[in-house]
């Protein structure tokens, strides 16, 4: 069974804007956790012990964040990228430390435990096949943006990356299973069009040298690509309890409208009103009677007093604004 895994956090998310002036996308806050923290849990969950994470040259605080988390049952070990050549230069620097069969995950792309579990037990049932992908049913225009597959039954048969012309209904997202031996491809992956060398074309390479690859489905995953991503990320995780996560001392006066979440070290003053759909990051300043509601407050954001704050992303840079994005219920 797989043990170990990759996870790619070395881009910085230049479309997240000033989301991302002060620290890399890896390290923005989902609940109390920047989300390359909930993918390794998600990864941990399903069983896996042995982490590589790929860092650009600044990680944003996270080796010691990680440090402080003390997680003494895991071993999170980090390779760093220095230039945004590709992810198979990402997962070249993090094979020294692999020694088996591994998961490889974007930072960005938050699936569910269960997920990785089934992803792990479908490769782990098919020894033939040097990778497992997950897949996930897409319109056209979200392929051209992904990576596109051809399914034959159980298996893929063609994967192709950003294709102009999909030829199937099936997304792989970059959450994959894979043999150690696919790591002998790499070194011949060519350069693409778009300047980097590609996961995607070592695994069109491992099929057209007739290896097999399987795949699991998923019928949704949260994906930080933009500004309102992480809103709707941490609006969805949040209706995971639908309750109000308070790690703050607030005035008796406060009015709580559940789901929120607010972190240690948060000031909030006399008569403000929070909820519903509320995460209050560590640092966040809200004025007194100042009303926020489906919104975040980050680190160094401060909303005044009085001030009517909704559908919004305040960090200490910048007021975003946000449509408020529909959460299951």
């Amino acid at each position: 069974m797989i043990q170990q895994a990759v996870i790619l956090a070395a881009g910085r998310g230049t479309r997240l804007g000033a989301l991302t002036q002060d620290r890399p996308k890896s390290m923005l806050p989902v609940l109390g956790k920047p989300i390359v923290a909930h993918v390794l849990d998600h990864m941990a969950a399903a069983g896996v012990r042995r982490f590589v994470i790929v860092v650009g040259p600044d990680d944003g605080g996270m080796a010691g964040y990680f440090a402080r988390a003390a997680l003494p049952a895991l071993d999170i070990r980090f390779a760093v990228q220095a230039h945004a050549t590709g992810t198979v230069d990402a997962l070249t620097l993090a094979a020294p430390h692999l020694d088996g069969p591994f998961l490889l995950s974007a930072v960005d792309n938050l699936t569910f435990p269960q997920h990785v579990a089934r992803l792990i037990a479908r490769h782990a049932a098919d020894p033939d096949a040097i990778a497992t992908l997950s897949l996930l049913p897409a319109t056209p225009d979200e392929i051209r943006r992904s990576a596109g597959v051809v399914v034959e039954g159980d298996w893929i048969t063609a994967i192709e990356e950003k294709p102009a012309q999909p030829r199937g209904t099936w997304a792989a997202i970059m959450l994959y299973a894979f043999s150690h031996d696919f790591l002998g491809y790499l070194p011949d992956v060519p350069v693409s069009g778009r300047g980097e060398r590609e996961i995607v074309s070592g695994i069109q390479a491992a099929l057209a040298g007739g290896r097999r690859v399987s795949y699991v489905t998923t019928g949704h995953r949260l994906h930080l690509t933009r500004e309102a991503d992480l809103l709707a990320i941490n609006l969805a995780l949040l209706h995971g309890d639908g309750a109000a996560a308070i790690h703050s001392d607030l005035p008796p006066t406060v009015q709580l409208i559940p789901p929120v979440r607010i972190d240690p070290n948060v000031s909030v003053g006399d008569g403000a009103r929070l909820g519903p759909d509320v995460y209050l990051e560590s640092g966040a300043v809200v004025g007194a009677r100042a009303t926020v509601a489906g919104s975040l407050v980050l680190a160094g954001g401060v909303v005044p007093p009085d001030d009517m704050c909704r559908g919004m992303i305040v960090d200490r840079r910048a007021r975003i604004n946000v449509p408020t994005p529909e959460v299951e219920r």
